[in-house]
């Protein structure tokens, strides 16, 4: 615990310093940018594909990251009414500045961060099948937590539980779940191509 405190505390001390970073890190840390950007991501992929093999593969991951991110969610939210794990300006109020300046109070409990599960089990799914797409899309992923805990919101702890919990849902979806979903997947996907929309 007194390592996370160190951490945040060291990062607290970059706020104010640069004011393109500060902008950076307002931007990245937004509750709307990167998650409707991962999700336009997800619809671009969704219709991607030079040939129908390769966009069934594509549709495939964004099932899977689909059914990954409610999963996910699910964890989280059971988690969160299992144990109740202070933010960084809970435990140290001298930074209600830096959160004021680049973020806001959250009222849900920190750990494990929802936004490292989500974004990490979003692009642990993309790149389970396609190693490229995959890295473009945890780019986001990463930069999202880390505004977060430069804003004081998430301890470094919180970032890496939600992180671990989006992978390992991510990857229990993939190997598990996704096989035995075959045949309903397989339906849905041939009505949603008689739809056009697949």
């Amino acid at each position: 615990m007194q390592i996370d405190k160190d951490i945040v505390l060291w990062v607290n001390s970059l706020v104010g310093k640069s004011p393109i970073l500060d902008r950076l890190m307002i931007i990245m840390a937004n509750d709307y940018l990167v998650p409707v950007g991962i999700a336009l991501m997800l619809l671009f992929i969704w219709f991607m594909g030079k040939d129908p093999a390769q966009r069934d593969n594509y549709q495939r991951a964004v099932a899977c990251a689909a059914i990954s991110i409610g999963s996910v969610c699910g964890f989280v939210l059971a988690f969160n009414h299992l144990y109740r794990h202070p933010h960084p300006f809970e435990d140290m109020p001298q930074l209600m500045d830096t959160v004021n300046h680049i973020f806001y109070r959250i009222h849900d409990p920190g750990f494990p961060s929802n936004t490292s599960a989500v974004t990490f089990a979003a692009a642990t799914s993309i790149w389970q099948r396609n190693r490229k797409l995959g890295l473009l899309v945890f780019i986001p992923a990463i930069l999202m937590p880390l505004a977060k805990l430069y804003s004081a919101v998430y301890y470094p702890s919180d970032i890496l539980a939600g992180a671990a919990l989006g992978i390992l849902t991510s990857y229990f979806i993939y190997k598990i779940v996704m096989p035995l979903l075959r045949f309903p997947i397989d339906l849905v996907f041939m009505m949603l191509r008689k739809l056009c929309l697949a």
